[in-house]
């Protein structure tokens, strides 16, 4: 019965990513002018001492091409984020929960990241990772399967692709990238069962080791990761469910993998968003410590050009200093 189910789901998932398919509608190419946010759901607790939601905001545009399929995410600053779309784009734009913001100056951009030549090779985007002492970024492209560096000022900074270094299809990769606190940069491919861990800087070469991910929950696949103020790392999952939109959501945290180490990397799931956040494909995760020491949980989600879907971004708290049974 589980088999039918996912089969089902992932005819689904199918139906809504397929071009040309009625589930999808026909848009324009432009850069859209307006972009709206409205705040969806308020704040509300879960069966967690540990984790609160603080509010769901949905970010709509008119019809484009250019806006939405967001696959990645880092905070930007502390009042700003900025998300990574499977089309080539880069949207910043400030915390939704910010109460002094003008409404009309809430998104501060929506642009291409790439010129040509390289915007119709590079566009693709599944993961991002940022060095907060240097403001450089790094991000990981499906197909081509190519890590590209970034400056602070957006600068295209250094292409690796990986090429012949791995045997994944053209339609998964870098799912999640990490830059950790130490310098190394640690990756999950998308259906694999193993992690990809760098050194340092995957630019300026070195080959990745490779080591044992053992999934925390059967069918969930990483879709996005950050490391917490105290070193852990934080993973966002998910998984192929039966309904409209076919996803379901959850978060798990697991230590660091040792430096040299070839032991199996083992999250273990903290929190499952059934019944705390709109069922919805969540691709992106940023995180930032508060003032009094709870830590901002920032999630995106890639509504695949479908209008089944929606950009959604979620802000979840979680409170280290309270214990969860």
């Amino acid at each position: 019965m589980i088999r039918y189910r996912r089969l089902f789901a992932a005819l689904a998932v199918a139906a809504l990513c397929a071009p040309g398919t009625w589930l999808r509608t026909e848009v324009p190419r432009e850069v859209p002018r307006d972009i709206v946010m409205a705040r969806i759901a308020g704040a509300a607790q879960t069966p967690l001492l540990d984790w609160r939601v603080e509010g769901v905001w949905q970010y709509s545009t008119g019809p484009s091409r250019k806006f939405g399929g967001y696959s990645g995410l880092f905070m930007l600053g502390d009042k700003n984020l900025r998300a990574f779309s499977d089309r080539g784009y880069r949207f910043t734009f400030p915390t939704p929960d910010t109460p002094d913001q003008d409404p009309a100056a809430r998104v501060i951009s929506l642009q291409a990241l790439a010129e040509e030549p390289l915007n119709w090779l590079l566009w693709d985007i599944e993961s991002a990772t940022r060095d907060p002492a240097t403001g450089d970024y790094w991000l990981g492209y499906e197909y081509t399967h190519a890590i590209h560096r970034f400056t602070i000022a957006s600068v295209p900074d250094g292409v690796r692709m990986l090429g012949e270094e791995v045997e994944w299809s053209k339609n998964s990769g870098l799912e999640a990238m990490l830059r950790l606190s130490d310098g190394r940069f640690i990756a999950i491919p998308e259906g694999r069962s193993y992690a990809m861990i760098w050194a340092g800087d995957p630019i300026e070469g070195g080959k990745a080791r490779r080591i044992p991910f053992e999934n925390p929950a059967e069918s969930y696949a990483v879709t996005d990761m950050a490391q917490l103020p105290d070193g852990r790392v934080l993973l966002l999952m998910r998984n192929l469910v039966w309904g409209l939109p076919p996803f379901a959501g959850l978060l798990a945290i697991a230590d660091p993998p040792q430096p040299g180490s070839t032991e199996a990397w083992v999250p273990r799931v903290v929190l499952r968003f059934d019944g705390v956040l709109p069922p919805e494909n969540y691709e992106g995760l940023a995180v930032r410590e508060q003032d009094d020491g709870t830590i901002a949980v920032w999630i995106i989600s890639d509504d695949n050009v479908s209008v089944f879907q929606r950009t959604l971004v979620a802000k979840l708290v979680f409170d280290p200093g309270k214990q969860s049974d």
